[in-house]
């Protein structure tokens, strides 16, 4: 028997998501508002805020839990950043038991393949789906 597979999920990040997410957060930097202001930094383009590239992550492990989603842990390491019109995708690996919790790691990479982030997703067993 085996868990069933997490689903791979991809988004394209746009002006409308990162125009949403300064609004939803109030986090205006210039970096992710200000072409000519970021053009001048080390990415030379706007990047997206972090949480955006989480997405897909967060989308995946949602409908693979369906309603049961909630009590998830998911610790995050930034790897690069996420550029406008970059299509991240989350891919993760096969979960594990972990003293009686499910375990599974899992990254987002950019359309070159770049690694974007890194996650570490931690499932009570109390909301673990069932295996196959």
């Amino acid at each position: 028997m085996s868990w069933p597979e997490l689903p791979e999920v991809t988004h394209i990040i746009g002006r409308e998501e990162i125009d949403l997410y300064a609004e939803l957060s109030g986090d205006y930097n210039p970096l992710h508002m200000d072409a000519e202001f970021a053009a001048k930094t080390r990415f030379g383009t706007v990047i997206a805020h972090g949480p955006i590239g989480l997405q897909t992550v967060f989308e995946a492990v949602g409908s693979w839990l369906g309603d049961e989603a909630g009590g998830v842990r998911i610790d995050v390491l930034y790897r690069g950043p996420v550029r406008l019109g970059d299509a991240v995708t989350f891919l993760a690996d096969s979960p594990q038991e972990h003293a009686g919790d499910l375990v599974f790691t899992a990254r987002c990479v950019n359309q070159n393949g770049d690694e974007v982030l890194q996650a570490l997703v931690v499932i009570p067993r109390h909301i673990a789906p069932r295996k196959d």
